[in-house]
């Protein structure tokens, strides 16, 4: 193994400025110093200054090099944080698949809480989602009541038992960031909300409602739904349906 050269280091020379002109890393620097220095007391951690020596593997990159290296590092951590972002982004998307979105009179849960709580869609009065109720607004970020009002969680573990005192500690989190209301996020299901006592809240149901369409009826795997249902004959019902769909 070669032992190297000896540098002295000039004024205002850092271990990490030196790990760059030499095109090597810090620990690599050290290292390299601290197996080839003869005694023990030369040896280097994390300070070097003025006039100290060093052993190093090799000569000093020229300037054109050092500049390459460090925008070939740039590039690599900026590579690295792209996908490092895409992989959040893809988690993301994966969390959010197929859920469904938060409405008004949807039930949470604190984890902290004795009780469910039904939220209360303030934020706007302009979306409806799917439901037959009129007032089932669509949940955002700025829905932050609960129509039981502050102790709307029952007892609180946080509080030895006593009633809870909720107070929101800033917005939802983890909304549809594509889905907006009047500019604000729609909540899914994934959502939850701090409290400032301590609990967390997230969606137990999101409150809409199923309501079963022509289209459903017509779509129904009959031979399962006997199955389940055995006194129905969907195959007769659906045939029923297909004569009389286009009489009052």
């Amino acid at each position: 193994m070669k032992k190297g050269i000896i540098y002295k280091v000039k004024k205002g020379e850092t271990l990490e400025s030196l790990a760059d002109d030499f095109g090597v890393s810090v620990y690599e620097l050290r290292c390299f110093h601290n197996n080839w220095c003869e005694d023990i007391r030369d040896q280097i951690g994390y300070d070097i200054w003025e006039g100290k020596e060093l052993s190093v593997a090799k000569e000093k990159l020229s300037k054109e090099e050092v500049q390459q290296n460090k925008e070939e590092k740039y590039q690599e951590e900026k590579q690295q944080k792209q996908e490092q972002k895409e992989k959040e982004e893809e988690a993301k998307r994966t969390e959010q698949d197929n859920k469904y979105y938060v409405v008004d009179s949807a039930k949470c849960l604190c984890d902290k809480g004795a009780m469910p709580a039904t939220l209360k869609v303030t934020s706007h009065t302009k979306v409806v989602f799917n439901s037959r109720d009129e007032n089932k607004w669509a949940a955002t970020v700025e829905d932050l009541q609960f129509k039981e009002g502050a102790s709307c969680f029952g007892s609180c573990k946080v509080k030895n038992n006593n009633p809870c005192a909720f107070a929101p500690a800033g917005k939802w989190q983890k909304p549809y960031e594509k889905m907006k209301i009047m500019e604000k996020s729609a909540l899914l299901e994934t959502s939850y909300l701090m409290c400032s006592v301590g609990g967390k809240i997230t969606i137990k149901h999101h409150g809409q409602s199923v309501k079963i369409g022509n289209s459903n009826l017509q779509r129904a795997d009959a031979e399962v739904m006997n199955q389940i249902l055995p006194g129905l004959d969907l195959q007769e019902f659906q045939a029923d349906y297909d004569e009389n769909q286009y009489y009052e």
